[in-house]
């Protein structure tokens, strides 16, 4: 059997250049929140162009504490389909999760949705950055300063990706990164939190110490959220490596559509013009009748591994399911898109014959089972040839 094809793969800078750094940290004496973490944070600043970044434990910890710091009550308008950190954080702070359809084309929040559902009791928008493609952030600003409610973005995907040709680190009240292993650069575990708001970094990195003021004395209610420093080491040796993975990932996502260009029953995201993703997951669809369930089993079977991001969405889990309102929004589009989605291997470890390798057994898939497929004898895809990928195309 072929070698498996894995859906992820961490991407780390090379131990040689590793091991020094963490040596000098773990005998340091100060193995959290110290001198590394400021350093990473000063430097994922200046990478994202972001006024203010403050390191944490994770992204669910970071937008925990920024739902907390901005003193936000109510509830809160969120997508549906999206990952269920982002909406327990919201729980944990007693917020309502109000749930919102997504656009069926680029699988963003939609901001008539968000419209639709705005009450005199929304005290924010959370907004995620689906597959790291950007959700469309001027239209929700312009709907959160009419409101005058907080935006936060879910940046678990975004790093990396832009808006108009500008990073989106400072759209919005704040964005949340995700540094796990599963992102275009990772310190293990791990999150980031952006904002162009001075007052509000002061007081999340106060949060993210329990709260804990300049005396032994509490005048936030905060949590630990810190972040090691050997977490900021490997971050730090990893920001350099960010655009190269982002830009490869990209190439990898241009091979996966031209690979399968005209395949019957296959659908992608549609990436907006303004929009440069990050490509954290790239998606298809599985539509005309062709059983996206199957293809995963096949896929499998062959030594592929795919996920089904996100099904089930948010207002079909057991925890979500009480925040659902059909009469409001019945949210269509997010089922659909749910039960029909497939996310492919991507990472920077991928080769351009694992990429035709998956295409390959989806063309095959098609050819067999989609009902009105004719392919035998059909051209073949054009071959892919590199295209420039750069923020603002």
């Amino acid at each position: 059997m072929a070698q498996r094809i894995s859906l992820v793969s961490p991407d780390l800078a090379p131990l040689e250049e590793l091991t020094p750094r963490l040596l000098a940290a773990l005998s340091s004496g100060q193995l959290t929140n110290a001198r590394e973490v400021e350093a990473f944070e000063n430097e994922a600043a200046e990478r994202l162009n972001a006024p203010h970044v403050v390191a944490v434990s994770s992204c669910t910890s970071g937008l925990m504490l920024v739902e907390r710091c901005l003193g936000i009550r109510g509830e809160v308008i969120t997508p549906s389909f999206t990952f269920f950190g982002g909406a327990h954080g919201l729980l944990w702070n007693g917020l309502k999760p109000v749930l919102a359809d997504c656009d069926p084309e680029t699988f963003q929040i939609d901001p008539i949705s968000v419209k639709r559902l705005v009450t005199p009791s929304t005290g924010a928008i959370l907004a995620t950055h689906i597959f790291g493609c950007p959700a469309p952030v001027d239209e929700l600003e312009e709907i959160a300063e009419r409101k005058r409610i907080p935006l936060i973005f879910d940046a678990a995907h975004g790093l990396g990706a832009h808006w108009r040709g500008r990073d989106i680190s400072a759209r919005g009240d704040a964005s949340v990164y995700s540094l796990s292993p599963t992102k275009q650069i990772t310190t293990g575990e791990g999150g980031l939190i952006a904002t162009k708001h001075g007052e509000l970094a002061q007081m999340l990195r106060q949060a993210r110490n329990y709260g804990k003021g300049a005396a032994y004395d509490c005048d936030v209610l905060g949590l630990n959220a810190r972040m090691t420093e050997v977490q900021a080491v490997i971050g730090r040796a990893a920001l350099p490596r960010l655009a190269e993975a982002v830009r490869r990932r990209n190439e990898i996502a241009e091979q996966y559509q031209s690979q399968l260009l005209g395949t019957p029953g296959v659908r992608f995201q549609r990436i907006p013009s303004e929009a440069y993703s990050s490509r954290k997951d790239f998606a298809i669809l599985m539509e005309d009748g062709l059983s996206r369930n199957r293809l995963m089993d096949e896929l499998e079977d062959s030594g592929v591994e795919t996920r089904a991001y996100f099904d089930p969405p948010l207002h079909r889990q057991r925890l979500y399911r009480r925040f659902h309102q059909p009469d409001v929004e019945p949210l269509h589009a997010t089922d659909r898109v749910s039960g029909h989605i497939v996310c492919l291997p991507i990472h920077t470890a991928l080769t351009d014959a694992d990429v035709r390798r998956v295409a390959s057994e989806i063309r095959r898939f098609a050819e067999a089972y989609h009902p009105a497929a004719e392919l035998a004898g059909q051209a073949q895809p054009p071959a892919w040839s590199p295209v420039a990928a750069t923020p603002g195309d």
